[in-house]
């Protein structure tokens, strides 16, 4: 009889033995069990490839950046061509008004009153001196231009605008019909600074203060050598050859 009643509690007991057994076994892992770690690279992988991702859309953002700040300056580039373009115009129309008689030239020029206004400090950076300078020129203020522009060599004798400070300095020079001195700035500008855009410019110019001074025949020669070129001298020339031989 006791050994009916041990086997009938032993059957009744072994569910709840076998639940205790499958919550003891599902129970959560020690730390050092092993169990989580698979998840950790995966996670790690995912952090670099959003770190990557974040860094390719900055790289975007910056070569946009980059991009418009080029077009930008191109365009900044391209207007002052077309302020150097039209004052050397009207310029060039001038000479050619002396060149065919007419007395253009012959009109005062404005004294500059603020030439010791001019002075900017030590500081000041080349493109500051040099804008100084062409905003007087602009302004057809040459004898303040003037000592602008050889402000502007003084401090910065081969800086990036030296070349064209000569070029307006002998433009002045020839409206002020000192040919000799405008020979002088040209020349210095051909024979120092080959490479510079101003050079189709200062040749032209320079033939022109051949014409002017009666030597025709290296006015004509130097003229030619422009006219061949692809330059917007080139058309000048061509048309000052057509109009004067």
């Amino acid at each position: 009889m006791l050994k009916n009643l041990i086997a009938a509690a032993i059957i009744i007991a072994a569910p709840v033995l076998q639940a205790q057994v499958r919550v003891v076994e599902s129970s959560p892992q020690g730390l050092g069990s092993g169990v989580a770690q698979p998840g950790l690279p995966a996670s790690a992988e995912s952090d670099v490839y959003s770190q990557i991702r974040a860094l390719q859309e900055e790289v975007a953002i910056l070569r946009g950046l980059l991009e418009e700040q080029n077009h930008q300056l191109k365009q900044l580039k391209q207007l002052q061509l077309d302020n150097y373009m039209d004052l050397d115009r009207r310029i060039s129309g001038g000479a050619s008004a002396a060149a065919t008689g007419h007395d253009e030239l012959s009109k005062p020029i404005k004294s500059s009153a603020s030439e010791s206004n001019l002075a900017l400090p030590d500081t000041a950076s080349e493109a500051d001196l040099y804008k100084a300078a062409y905003d007087l020129l602009n302004q057809k203020d040459f004898d303040g231009a003037v000592a602008a522009f050889k402000d502007h060599l003084n401090r910065f004798p081969s800086g990036n605008f030296a070349s064209n400070s000569h070029y307006w300095l002998g433009k002045v020079a020839m409206l002020k019909k000192d040919y000799t001195q405008a020979r002088t700035w040209f020349t210095e500008l051909i024979s120092n600074f080959p490479n510079a855009p101003k050079v189709p410019d200062a040749q032209l110019d320079l033939g022109k203060v051949y014409f002017l001074t009666g030597e025709k025949a290296k006015a004509k020669s130097l003229l030619t050598e422009v006219a061949t070129g692809g330059s917007d001298a080139a058309r000048l020339a061509q048309k000052f050859l057509t109009d004067n031989f």
